[in-house]
């Protein structure tokens, strides 16, 4: 006989939400793993020691968590998942009769508490303390690269304005080397009596920009093959050992994926007395500048070489000889082009100006085919720590290349890819960089406890 159930009585019974989260759920494995009482610490210095309790820190933490972890992108279908979810409860420490905190007071929180503090990454860098205490980070190979996210903006709201620019720290390197150059180069004509100084090398503190009225901090994407119009850019530092994003770090769409790279080197190096010994990146990060940041590091680059067709600015430069102790090239017709000034270009790049004497230029026999009738004399120039650039190129011919490179394709490239797809990171519906460093934090965090937990089982 068909049984049918078409009566409901009520009853009361004691659930224990524990039964019902098997072994190998994802919160399970989590919450075993990591204690994350090391949150009320971080956060205590946000609360007052007055006034009635709050909601739970870690708590509202944990919650914020699971939107992460499961791709859910509004808190307030949080909410109702939560609500709804006996393993979210679970984690939570939530019993079926506990009400839910309201979608808001994340908002609250974030507008009012946290506003302008560095909570969440102090709690990102907690769990990545614990990944180099426990020999899942080593330091030994850090790949790097950027994704871009969709940012909430129009771009019909972009207008040209002139800002200051501000180099960072390490890539200012490079700038200090050519003051001091220069210096020496003025030293060197003033003790030989010679009054004629060469042309100064010009630089300018200003840029025009694209600014988005709606969001300010965001930029205008314009590269080939990606999506055009308002975007951020996340920037990932990833040990390679295990996967694990070392660093995540959000700036506005516009910024050329090298700027901040050197800087977040040196801050994960401080900020973890991580010993980095080497770092891979794409041809994007094959700059001088970005050589000369990392040799002031001690680290060393195996970057995907440009594919120059010169180096240079002229012609035939191959068929000159450079000399690195006197610092002079040598023509074909054995005569020498000494250093005369330096220039700047707009990539920031300073180039070291070599010019052969005009008498010299004059009688020569390879004159029109060396740099034709118009100009007196030939010039060659050759950029600042261009022999870094040398070694890089060499540095890819090696078998130690290929593995880094390969591993920057799978860790960047797949983390990038699961980031949008699985943890939040395709697009974002807040504006400011403040909350798109929080949205950054929390998506990494998530992929990287999911590989700890992988990694620890």
């Amino acid at each position: 006989m068909m049984g049918r159930k078409d009566e409901y009585q009520s009853k009361l019974e004691f659930i224990d939400l524990n039964t019902f989260v098997p072994s190998n759920h994802i919160l399970r494995q989590i919450n075993e793993k990591i204690d994350f009482s090391f949150v009320y610490n971080k956060m205590e210095k946000y609360y007052s020691k007055l006034g009635r309790k709050s909601l739970d820190p870690v708590l509202l933490f944990k919650m914020l968590l699971i939107g992460y972890l499961y791709n859910v992108d509004s808190e307030r279908v949080l909410e109702q998942e939560v609500n709804l979810n006996i393993a979210y409860r679970w984690f939570l420490g939530l019993d079926l009769s506990d009400t839910v905190p309201d979608h808001s007071t994340f908002s609250q929180n974030r507008r009012r508490r946290f506003k302008d503090s560095t909570v969440f990454q102090e709690i990102f860098d907690y769990i990545i303390d614990l990944c180099i205490e426990n020999g899942l980070v080593t330091g030994e190979v850090i790949v790097t690269d950027s994704t871009h996210i969709k940012a909430s903006a129009a771009k019909a709201k972009a207008e040209k304005v002139v800002v200051e620019k501000t180099p960072s720290q390490y890539l200012n390197t490079l700038e200090k080397e050519a003051k001091k150059i220069e210096k020496e180069l003025e030293d060197k004509r003033i003790e030989s009596g010679k009054k004629k100084r060469g042309r100064k090398s010009k630089s300018s503190s200003t840029e025009k920009i694209s600014v988005i009225k709606t969001d300010p901090d965001s930029g205008l994407l314009n590269r080939p093959g990606k999506p055009s119009g308002p975007h951020y850019l996340a920037h990932a530092s990833i040990d390679t050992k295990n996967g694990i994003i070392v660093d995540i770090h959000p700036s506005a769409g516009n910024i050329n994926d090298c700027e901040p790279f050197i800087d977040r080197l040196n801050v994960i190096q401080e900020k973890f007395e991580l010993n980095i010994k080497n770092v891979a990146a794409d041809k994007g990060y094959d700059k001088t500048k970005i050589h000369h940041g990392l040799k002031t590091l001690e680290i060393t680059g195996y970057i995907s070489p440009i594919g120059y067709t010169t180096p240079f600015e002229t012609t035939s430069y191959k068929e000159f000889t450079y000399n690195i102790d006197t610092d002079t090239y040598t023509c074909p017709n054995k005569k020498t082009l000494t250093f005369t000034h330096l220039r700047k270009k707009e990539t920031d790049n300073y180039l070291k100006t070599y010019s052969a004497k005009s008498k010299d230029c004059k009688v020569c026999p390879f004159r029109e085919c060396c740099f034709g009738e118009t100009a007196s004399k030939r010039t060659i120039s050759r950029p600042i720590a261009h022999e870094l650039l040398e070694a890089n190129t060499q540095r890819a011919k090696t078998s130690e290349y290929k593995a880094f490179q390969k591993l920057r394709r799978v860790w960047c490239e797949g983390s990038f890819g699961t980031l949008k797809s699985k943890h939040n990171l395709y697009k974002t519906y807040k504006r400011g960089i403040e909350k798109i460093s929080e949205q950054c934090l929390f998506s990494a965090l998530a992929l990287n406890l999911k590989r700890i937990i992988k990694v620890m089982n």
